[in-house]
Formats: C-alpha cells, structure tokens, sequence
C-alpha cells in the first residue's frame, strides 16, 4: 500500500470497480459522485464519501476521472469549485471517461497552468462478452493513455492493479483519439454484423447460423465473438454498454474526422442510424440491440426466419 491520498470522482458501475482495486492497493479512497444515493455503496467497497470535488481535490495526490461524457469532465474540473481551482500543488488527474482530444487538450492547459497534472487514460475491453465494468473488476482493462513522459509514469502505477495493458500512445489528446478510433472501428463492424443476421435472415437462416459461420469465415472478429458472447449468455437481455454511449463515439469520432479533414463515408449514416434507434427510446439498451434495430427495419424475424428468396423465384 501506498501512502498518497487518492480519490474518485464518478461512482457509476466502472466507477465503483476501479474503487474497489484503489482502496486495496492504497487502503483508502475518498470519492464523489453526484448522486447522493451513491455513498452507502462507497462505503461498502471501503471507500470514504467526499462532500464535494474541491474538498476531495484538497485532499489528495491522485484522482481518478470515471465520467460518462465530456460535459461532465468539464463540469467537475472547471471553475472556482472546480478540482484544478482546488488542487494540491501536484496533484495528478487520471481521467479515464471516454472523451474527445479537444476536452482533454484543454483541460491539460488549465491544469498546468495551476500546477497539476492531467492524464487521460479512457478503458477499453480486450475480452470478448465482458463489459468494461466486468473487466476492471477483473483486472483485464486496456487502458489508452495520453500523458507526458513523467506524468505517464505515474498514472502507469495508479492503473496497474486493474489493466492487462497500458499503451502511452503520446501527449494527451492522442489517447482520446485513439479510443474513439478503437469504438469506431468496433462500432461499424457492429453495424455490417447486424446488416448481414438480417440479409441472411431474408434468405431463411436463422441469426444463431449466421453468427457461427461468421465467427469461422473471414467475418471473425472480437466485436463478433462479444456479440455472441453477450446473446447467448446468461443475460442476453443485460446491459453491458449502452447504445446512447456507443453513439457518443460516433459523434465524437465524426467531428474529429471533420476537424481534422478526414472523410468518414461510413460515420454519417452510422450517426443517422444510431439517431434513429434514440428516437425509438432505446438509448439506454445494450449495444447489441442495434442488431434487433435492423431486423425490425427489414421485417424478418432474424431466431425463426422465413426465406424470402423461394418466394421470388
């Protein structure tokens, strides 16, 4: 155990697991969360209830960010009850929210400016059907950091306890980056998976065929293998990553792609799509409801399909 004060900000479901390795690797942990309800299950993990973000700010050498968006990240670390107005002179930031280059560019300025340091560290899954609050309690995140040198050094010793791997991909903005181009890339192969279940479906295979073949042809992926996982498992109902948070990405992913003059034919309509699914009122269902989404919009029952090729012919 160490003896630097350390702190959470953000008890959500990754929050409370990356609260659990803090208080056993440092034997304490002061947290904030802005839903009041949240302190008894603080205290249940061992952690000490804060008041506020600058008391907790005041206290510590370390804290860690887990929010769901940047609005958030600004909102607790801004202004003049900000952490960085609030901070201990070396104070290091470790902000794991999955977030936009831009947020955390401006954030590290601001922080230097008073002293402090920022790192972002957002986490990603290298485990097929595990959530990434599943996977920090299992000490398997993959943690996408961007930092200066010294600064990586010692956000590298805070994360270790729950990572399989630790990339310092650069300066801060290129770990955010990094991770929108990672739920990029799994975003959209999410998207073709559940374009083919329906195309197939039309054809009278089922999704459970589909899904197999897939996974032992040229369409083998891990976002595959965790869509299976997720469907076939004991919850196939659960929520392990919520559609409205998938589509952030995208959004996010998309204005980096504009800001920086690269052409993304592929992210308009994926935004367009996952605008559509919100509309229906399911941005809080798992990401792999995208794949009933689509068969809906194509008219076939994907587990009992009826061929509508013998029907042409």
């Amino acid at each position: 155990m160490t003896t630097e004060k350390i702190g959470l900000i953000g008890f959500g479901t990754v929050g409370r697991e990356l609260a659990v390795h803090l208080v056993k690797a440092h034997g304490a942990l002061g947290a904030v969360d802005n839903n009041p309800s949240c302190a008894e299950a603080m205290r249940a993990v061992g952690a000490t209830p804060v008041a506020d973000v600058a008391t907790l700010a005041a206290e510590c050498n370390a804290i860690l960010l887990s929010l769901p968006n940047p609005a958030a990240v600004r909102a607790v670390l801004d202004g003049p009850a900000g952490v960085t107005a609030n901070a201990k002179p070396g104070l290091l930031i470790v902000d794991t929210t999955s977030s936009d280059p831009a947020t955390g560019t401006e954030m590290a300025r601001r922080a230097a400016e008073r002293g402090v340091a920022y790192v972002e560290a957002p986490i990603s899954t290298p485990c097929p059907g595990v959530t990434g609050s599943e996977t920090v309690r299992q000490g398997n995140g993959t943690f996408i950091v961007g930092a200066e040198e010294e600064d990586f050094a010692r956000a590298e010793a805070l994360l270790a306890p729950m990572a399989r791997h630790i990339f310092h991909i650069g300066p801060v903005g290129r770990g955010s980056a990094m991770k929108l181009v990672t739920n990029y890339v799994a975003g959209a192969t999410r998207i073709a998976l559940a374009e083919g279940i329906a195309l197939a479906a039309a054809m009278g295979i089922p999704a459970e065929r589909t899904m197999e073949v897939c996974g032992k042809a040229a369409a083998a992926s891990q976002t595959l293998d965790e869509a299976v996982a997720r469907l076939t498992g004991d919850n196939p109902n659960g929520v392990g990553f919520a559609i409205d948070l998938r589509y952030k990405d995208f959004r996010l992913a998309n204005e980096l792609g504009r800001s920086l003059g690269v052409p993304m034919p592929l992210g308009g309509p994926i935004v367009e799509l996952y605008q559509m699914v919100l509309a229906k009122g399911w941005g809080k269902r798992d990401i792999n409801s995208i794949i009933a989404f689509v068969a809906e919009m194509a008219g076939v029952d994907i587990d009992r399909p009826e061929s509508r090729w013998d029907e042409k012919r």
